[in-house]
């Protein structure tokens, strides 16, 4: 399926200090398995993911310039794209079943989270 304008999405950006990092790359480990094992690539089943990425990088001292130096810290953004409301009601359904990889999402967020787009519309994309 492709993704459209209309389409319902997350994205939550995060800055860690690099001794933090195992502890995310932890968290992301059990979210991706999480995912695969719950969410769908087609068919009618809720939840139906368009789109799942994380991406992971060192913070740059200017990021438009990648001899300035790391700041110590690195950054991750996690990007989930659902056809409508169904999907991410019932992702949101089945995260929270999973108490403790939940409760680690929540803490993480609030210690690390810079910015968060929760299941706001795609305004923009290459139908």
């Amino acid at each position: 399926m492709s993704i459209k304008r209309g389409n319902l999405g997350f994205h939550v950006s995060f800055v860690v200090p690099n001794e933090a990092t195992e502890r995310m790359d932890q968290f992301i480990t059990t979210h991706e398995q999480f995912m695969r094992e719950t969410h769908h690539l087609s068919g009618d089943q809720e939840p139906i993911i368009l789109s799942y990425s994380v991406f992971k990088s060192p913070e740059l001292n200017n990021p438009f310039d990648p001899n300035s130096g790391e700041t110590g810290n690195t950054l991750y953004g996690l990007t989930e794209i659902y056809n409508g409301p169904e999907g991410v009601q019932a992702h949101m359904t089945l995260g929270q079943q999973r108490e403790a990889m939940f409760a680690e999402l929540v803490d993480l967020t609030n210690t690390y989270s810079v910015a968060g787009i929760l299941g706001a519309p795609v305004i923009a994309a290459m139908e």
